[in-house]
């Protein structure tokens, strides 16, 4: 896939839940200790300008009936690595986009209550927006120092700095690649902060990272 200039060849994306404080306590999650760790499967990944797909299983269905919009500053791999140092964790990074975890929020509420994994609600198909460039690692020298916003039909409902993650971008990596060997183009994203909503068919979607820029995606029913 290609993301501005960029082509990448993913093999996994790794997300990390529960990384900001504004986020846990509108959540009502407990604080980790260490990264939370969930996988999108690839299927979920679509890119600038294409359409999240609202699936029928989840639209008018009382039980699961609520999709949310998670922006997120993501980074991608540039070389093969495991057990990343700490302070080697930069040269293994291509660079940062932005991302939208999307959400089925009320599946995943309900897998939380029977301590079951963070997956089927996380992985449908388009629920990983991501793009609209990869803005290399030497283009950002701080990558915790970025504003983070996010529009739902112009309206701002997210808005934060990514100064506010609890664990950052050269721990996390550290930390993932204990358990997994990272390849090129694979992507990390880092989790979102306040400001969680829903939804629907109809919506426009502006996720925007300070010197990365706009991510646009419009939702649609799916089937239509």
């Amino acid at each position: 896939m290609k993301i501005g200039d960029h082509t990448i060849n993913p093999t996994k994306i790794i997300c990390v839940g529960t990384n900001y404080m504004d986020h846990i306590e509108e959540t009502q999650m407990d604080i980790p200790k260490e990264p939370v760790l969930f996988p999108k499967t690839i299927n979920c990944l679509i890119l600038d300008n294409e359409s999240i797909i609202y699936p029928k299983l989840l639209y008018n269905n009382r039980r699961y009936n609520r999709v949310d919009y998670e922006v997120e500053l993501a980074f991608i791999i540039k070389d093969k690595c495991k057990h990343v140092a700490f302070d080697d964790a930069y040269n293994y990074i291509l660079g940062y986009t932005v991302f939208n975890d999307i959400t089925a929020r009320k599946m995943q509420a309900k897998d939380i209550v029977s301590k079951l994994p963070w997956f089927r609600s996380k992985s449908f198909d388009s629920f990983a927006p991501i793009g609209p460039i990869i803005k290399e690692v030497d283009e950002i020298k701080d990558p915790h120092n970025l504003n983070i916003e996010l529009k739902l039909n112009g309206e701002i409902k997210q808005s934060s700095n990514t100064r506010y993650l609890l664990f950052k971008v050269p721990e996390l990596l550290a930390y993932i690649s204990k358990f997994f060997t990272m390849e090129p183009g694979d992507i990390i994203a880092t989790g979102t902060p306040s400001g969680i909503g829903s939804i629907k068919p109809g919506d426009l979607i502006e996720a925007t990272i300070e010197k990365i820029g706009t991510l646009k995606n419009n939702v649609i029913l799916e089937g239509e």
